[in-house]
């Protein structure tokens, strides 16, 4: 994700275009879908016990949400992050990168967390169609709805349930932040190694998806 946002960030300059912030989320939206073919064929790989298809045909399996799921986690990685750090009120750019990574994993793993369990649905029952999927993920939110709730009202719950507070989101959601901090915070780590002995940066300077001018990491 960081090497193709460092290509595009040479290579593509948003304000050489008569629409610049179109180009800017379609640079944005690039490493998710460049990364997606990598993810299916690796998680193909590991589903070969519950699909027994070739895994030239299996790892197309649930693509569709798949890709949604890693443009969110590259937007995440990449924009988002340095979004939320900018807004963070703290010096240090190790402690700013981890509260910036933090929250910016928060808010992805959340927003990724159903393309990702449809993906998964997909790839182990291809048989069953995404409307299908859904109507289990559903069928599955009923069983956590209090007993407390009207009859009636209990399916409408359920599938608030599904996609509002899908379970294992908390699981999910933990793993992505600790992988936005901990890659982002590495790379904060070599950036300030790197910083020269009056205090400027050695790096090169990109525009991040909203137009604001920040170090480009290595």
């Amino acid at each position: 994700f960081k090497i193709l946002r460092q290509v595009l960030d040479e290579r593509v300059h948003p304000e050489e275009y008569s629409h610049p912030e179109a180009v800017r989320w379609v640079k944005a939206v690039i490493p998710g879908l460049a990364m997606t073919p990598v993810s299916s064929v690796l998680e193909a790989c590991n589903a070969g016990h519950s699909n027994p298809e070739p895994l030239a045909i299996r790892w197309m399996r649930g693509v569709f949400p798949r890709a949604g799921r890693e443009v969110i986690f590259g937007i995440g990685l990449n924009q988002l992050s340095e979004y939320c750090e900018e807004r963070v009120p703290v010096q240090d750019p190790i402690r700013r990168s981890f509260f910036g990574s933090l929250t910016a994993g928060i808010i992805c793993g959340y927003l990724s967390h159903v393309p990702h369990n449809l993906s998964t649905l997909k790839l182990l029952h291809p048989e069953k169609s995404y409307m299908q999927h859904t109507h289990e993920l559903i069928r599955n939110s009923y069983l956590r709805v209090p007993r407390t709730v009207p009859k009636p009202a209990r399916w409408a719950t359920a599938a608030v349930l599904a996609f509002a507070a899908p379970a294992g989101l908390m699981v999910r959601t933990t793993q992505i932040a600790g992988s936005f901090c901990i890659i982002n915070g590495v790379i904060a780590a070599m950036s300030r190694s790197n910083n020269t002995g009056d205090g400027s940066s050695s790096g090169l300077y990109a525009q991040t998806a909203l137009g604001t001018t920040v170090p480009l990491r290595r």
